[in-house]
């Protein structure tokens, strides 16, 4: 299946140079300018991990995301510039792009995104092929019956794969910006 105009402005091809720059540079507001949308009405602020607990919780969030599964397939995630290795500001409260889902999880050809995945992973790729897409064997690896993941923690940005075991196939691909170690 070919993806749309619209998927494709979320491909890989495109995202890719994004990461890293604040979410309120020219080329991340683009990404939805040319589709209309209005990244400010879609923005959520999210509350995971230490962040959900005191007392962080008293604080605005570092994390935040822009969830676009029901139209487009993707969800796109900035934090924080502080918290990542490659953000290309010096501003720490800055958010940037920090990370993309490709979901891939649905029966229907016709509801995965169908844009150009990282390394030239495939819908339909086995782990195999997609190590071989990735050039190297994954870092972690915990496959399990029906499903499981493998990562790449050996790059910026890392690159996670949620498999079907039982199908054969990518679910989901995410590729993220790594973490600053905390000091």
């Amino acid at each position: 299946m070919s993806a749309t105009k619209d998927q494709q402005n979320f491909s890989w091809s495109r995202v890719r140079e994004l990461f890293g720059l604040p979410y309120r540079d020219s080329r991340v507001q683009d990404l939805f300018a040319d589709l209309r949308l209005d990244p400010d009405a879609l923005w959520r602020e999210l509350r995971v991990g230490i962040y959900s607990m005191p007392p962080y919780d008293q604080q605005p969030s570092p994390i935040a995301e822009i969830d676009l599964i029901p139209s487009y397939h993707v969800r796109l995630r900035f934090k924080h510039a502080r918290l990542l290795v490659s953000a290309k500001t010096e501003s720490p409260k800055v958010f940037v792009m920090a990370a993309v889902t490709y979901f891939l999880e649905s029966q229907k050809p016709k509801d995965r995104f169908a844009g150009d995945l990282p390394f030239g992973i495939g819908a339909a790729d086995s782990l195999e092929k997609i190590a071989q897409r990735a050039g190297a064997p994954p870092t972690t690896q915990d496959l399990g019956d029906e499903d499981g993941y493998v990562l790449w923690e050996d790059r910026d940005p890392r690159l996670h794969v949620l498999f079907s075991t039982r199908e054969n196939r990518p679910l989901r691909v995410n590729v993220f910006l790594a973490e600053k170690e905390e000091d």
